[in-house]
């Protein structure tokens, strides 16, 4: 079986078994000097599809486009768009770096890309194919180079452009293998700290909650009190879920989210944040224009004053991600929802449902998101979600959502 060391030499293989420097008018430059791109921008592209093969999110992305690349005519532009996509304000250094080492033309090496890309794909559909791997097993296969997007060590030697070069084509931070483990730490740290901030609200928390701190029994919206200290705060739910512990234990596993200006998040896989992401990111998924329940996305981490609509400091960090993620994405549009469980006066709990779901919004638009793009409409108890019986299920259906009405 082939394995991942070898793919840049199966993807030359490849393109010369094929012809496809010839059948893409890739002969006119030093032949030499095309192959040494061809090395390189091989590496490019399997980093780029481990790192999005690596998000939860996104897994199948990969494994669809490797299974379609024997009859999809396609493929490999839809490969080479996605390690755009994936590189995002690395790509014009990477290409820059490839032209400086190699003197191929700028142009040579956009269309190498999807030569690259096409081949790879071809391979990893074949093994996809022959072996009968599903997508979680060809992330596995992947995996060597998921590591912060720096290539396996075997083929770090042979392919520096993607740990050297920057726009001004000198050896970066990144060159050197202290740093490389420096950055790693920093990495795992990180999401370690975002791991601790995304779970604090496990059902022991919220069972801890004063009962003078409590929501009224008009009060149909989670709350905290106004003095700060503990809270009860809006989980995300899921229909298809197994509880916090389950929640916990995915939210466990750091992603990166690359934004705009070179910003980087480092949040759980399956925080509000990376589902965000990964719905806006993925050209697979599409927006439902007929089914209005669907694809809705709960805030985990916003909390508001008692029986109020008035969003606590605490909330601030979780809005600053989710309007960070929207700029990068500025054609996105949502719509925020807010929920309330059963309990209480009826309309009493749709007013307060529709007061905080403006108070997000008006706090989106506070940090920059235009307000054309962001609409919010209260529920109340319209969409109970699990039963009203517990406290435990009253809390999940008292809930601030969104959902993404445009991308």
């Amino acid at each position: 079986m082939i394995t991942l060391k070898d793919m840049p030499h199966e993807i030359q293989n490849f393109v010369r078994d094929h012809n496809l420097l010839q059948a893409n008018g890739l002969t006119g430059e030093d032949p030499a000097a095309v192959h040494t791109a061809l090395a390189r921008l091989s590496e490019v592209v399997l980093s780029a599809f481990a790192e999005t093969a690596g998000q939860h999110g996104s897994r199948e992305v990969v494994w669809n486009l490797a299974s379609e690349a024997g009859t999809a005519p396609d493929a490999g532009q839809q490969g080479a768009d996605l390690v755009r996509n994936v590189l995002d304000d690395r790509y014009h250094g990477t290409v820059h770096g490839v032209v400086k080492e190699t003197q191929v033309q700028t142009a040579t090496v956009g269309r190498l890309l999807e030569v690259a890309a096409a081949a790879a794909l071809a391979i990893m559909g074949r093994l996809v194919a022959t072996h009968n791997w599903s997508a979680q097993e060809l992330n596995q296969w992947l995996r060597p180079y998921q590591v912060a997007g720096v290539v396996p060590p075997v083929a770090v030697a042979a392919a520096p452009v993607l740990a050297a070069t920057g726009a001004s084509g000198s050896a970066s931070w990144l060159s050197a293998p202290s740093n490389i483990l420096l950055l790693a730490v920093s990495l795992l740290a990180l999401g370690e700290f975002g791991y601790i901030v995304g779970t604090r609200t496990s059902s022991a928390e919220v069972a801890s909650v004063d009962t003078a701190a409590a929501p009224t029994p008009t009060d149909g919206l989670a709350s905290t009190p106004p003095t700060g200290g503990q809270y009860t705060a809006l989980p995300v739910v899921s229909r298809t879920g197994t509880g916090a512990d389950a929640a916990r234990s995915a939210a466990a596993v750091p992603v990166v989210l690359k934004l705009k200006n070179g910003l980087r998040q480092v949040i759980g896989a399956a925080s509000t944040e990376s589902k965000l992401y990964q719905f806006l990111i993925d050209p697979t998924k599409e927006v439902d224009l007929v089914d209005p329940t669907k694809d809705w996305i709960g805030f985990d981490r916003i909390y508001f004053e008692s029986s109020k609509a008035t969003l606590t400091n605490e909330s601030l960090w979780q809005l600053s991600n989710v309007a960070s993620i929207l700029k990068r994405f500025p054609e996105a549009k949502i719509k925020i929802g807010g929920y309330t469980d059963s309990s209480g006066n009826p309309l009493s709990n749709l007013r307060l449902s529709r007061e905080r779901a403006a108070a997000t919004k008006d706090a989106l638009v506070g940090m920059g998101v235009p307000t054309e793009r962001l609409t919010a409409v209260g529920f109340g108890s319209l969409d109970n979600i699990t039963t009203n019986d517990t406290e435990e299920g009253r809390s999940i259906n008292r809930r601030v959502s969104m959902q993404v009405t445009d991308k």
